[in-house]
């Protein structure tokens, strides 16, 4: 029988091409052989071997070493990804027709759990620097949380893809004042707990949800996520309903396994992380000479609404006449595979599983690149797209749900103008909606999504001529 998955699978594995980009175990065997006899431990529910969604045995046991660590007072395991862990938070702590407060640069499943939960969203912008988005300023919380006083929750996203951390702290004390959950999508950050140089995480710092991608940065399968709860003001028994509708009712051994030897792998190597970050802070001081592919560093926390930034993500403005594309190609060509390119930066995912002489290997295949392309000084924009943005707090002019539902037709993006976008377009990699449904097509929103085919990014949401699903109804001038 014909295998296609396999065999692509099989012959990029057995390619000489190093991966910047999630799994956090980059397939290096060293850190994985306890996983070679997976197939013996595919188990499923029976006397011995507990339940997930009611766990009073092994998983019980596991999940109690996993909040111990964590310093919550309740962990799950996520056999699905991060993904329905947020959806199932958002699901647990709004309630259809009441609203949410949310970043507008948050991850596509935020949205799928407003359109699933029937939630009200209010989206607030991130300050933009480098045409990337940063942190959230917490006065535009405090007007957000004033002009609708009756917000359950705040959902953003810390650290964001390209590892940029928001205060979390204070944000958890303005949003506290007036009984607001804080929901964290830290996918990115599940190896924060596991050195003093890296960011505090979520948790630390007062979130009441906090849900970690293991899969991205630590030793584990692709699909594994965390969910870590710290509050008195969540409703514990409505999150764990929610929980065990969004997941299977077959959650994967293998995958359970895999976050409990992620789990005991960080505990017990600590001394791995301190010399994994030491060699980071090096490695940053050698990249930081580069001229026309920027590492960007501490010069993110000045006037970004950032107070942090993860050492083990590489992000670098691409301050040439090159686009990312350009670069990642020539990356390629030198068996190295990024997580992630756009018209002006790349990023590039390290984790402790990394081989300390590839890290090199790719430092120096930079500083050649960086060597043959013409300098720019004015290709990097920082306030291309923060002059276009309407205000700083908006709210879409459907609710996600009913757009979600309406009835649609296909509009070429060039007549999609003042029109409601009736269904979801992604830049993918990283996944944040450019549109959400009952969002107005605006000019600035039709920009940015040819600029992204234009520079060879992959959009999600268009039809093959690049049209788009709007709601057949115009916005009035």
């Amino acid at each position: 029988m014909d295998r296609p998955i396999y065999n692509k699978l099989k012959s990029l594995s057995n390619k000489n091409i190093y991966p910047f980009h999630m799994p956090g175990h980059k397939r290096n065997k060293k850190f994985l052989n306890d996983f070679y006899d997976f197939i013996n431990l595919d188990f499923t529910e029976i006397d011995e071997t507990d339940n997930m969604h009611k766990p009073d045995g092994i998983i019980k046991q596991s999940k109690e070493i996993l909040s111990s660590i964590f310093g919550s007072n309740d962990s799950y395991f996520l056999v699905n990804g991060s993904s329905g862990g947020i959806i199932a938070s958002i699901m647990a702590c709004v309630s259809p027709g009441e609203q949410i407060l949310v970043a507008r640069n948050c991850h596509i499943s935020v949205y799928n759990g407003i359109v699933l939960s029937g939630a009200l969203p209010v989206y607030i912008n991130p300050t933009i620097k480098y045409n990337i988005p940063c942190g959230i300023d917490l006065k535009h919380i405090e007007n957000a949380i004033k002009k609708f006083p009756n917000i359950k929750a705040f959902i953003l996203t810390s650290p964001t893809y390209e590892g940029f951390v928001s205060d979390i702290e204070n944000i958890a004390k303005i949003l506290h004042k007036h009984n607001i959950a804080l929901i964290v999508d830290e996918a990115h950050g599940a190896h924060f707990k596991f050195s003093n140089k890296f960011p505090k995480t979520a948790i630390q710092c007062g979130a009441d949800i906090s849900i970690q991608s293991f899969h991205k940065t630590l030793p584990s399968f692709t699909q594994c996520a965390v969910l870590h709860i710290n509050s008195k003001i969540i409703n514990k028994d409505k999150l764990e309903k929610c929980l065990s509708m969004i997941q299977t009712t077959s959650p994967s051994y293998i995958f359970m396994l895999s976050i409990e030897y992620a789990i005991n792998f960080c505990k017990n190597n600590k001394n791995l992380f301190y010399n994994y970050s030491l060699f980071l802070e090096n490695l940053r001081k050698d990249l930081k000479q580069l001229k026309n592919i920027k590492l960007i560093d501490n010069d993110i926390l000045q006037d970004s609404n950032i107070i942090d930034f993860d050492i083990s993500r590489f992000t670098f403005l691409i301050n040439s006449n090159v686009n990312g594309d350009y670069v990642n190609s020539i990356l390629k060509e030198n068996n190295i595979q990024l997580e992630m390119y756009g018209k002006n930066h790349i990023i590039a995912i390290s984790t402790i599983c990394d081989d300390f002489e590839k890290l090199i290997y790719f430092k120096d295949i930079l500083y050649k690149i960086d060597k043959d392309i013409a300098h720019n000084n004015n290709n990097n924009n920082n306030n291309k797209y923060q002059n276009t943005q309407y205000q700083n707090i908006v709210y879409p002019s459907i609710i996600p749900r009913d757009a979600f539902y309406c009835n649609k037709k296909l509009l070429h993006i060039d007549l999609c103008l003042n029109k409601i976008c009736g269904d979801f377009v992604t830049a993918y990699p990283p996944g944040i909606p450019i549109l959400t449904p009952g969002e107005i097509i605006t000019p600035t929103t039709i920009n940015k999504i040819k600029d992204y085919i234009k520079n060879n990014i992959n959009v999600i949401g268009l039809d093959k001529n690049n049209k788009i699903s709007v709601i057949c109804k115009k916005v009035e001038e």
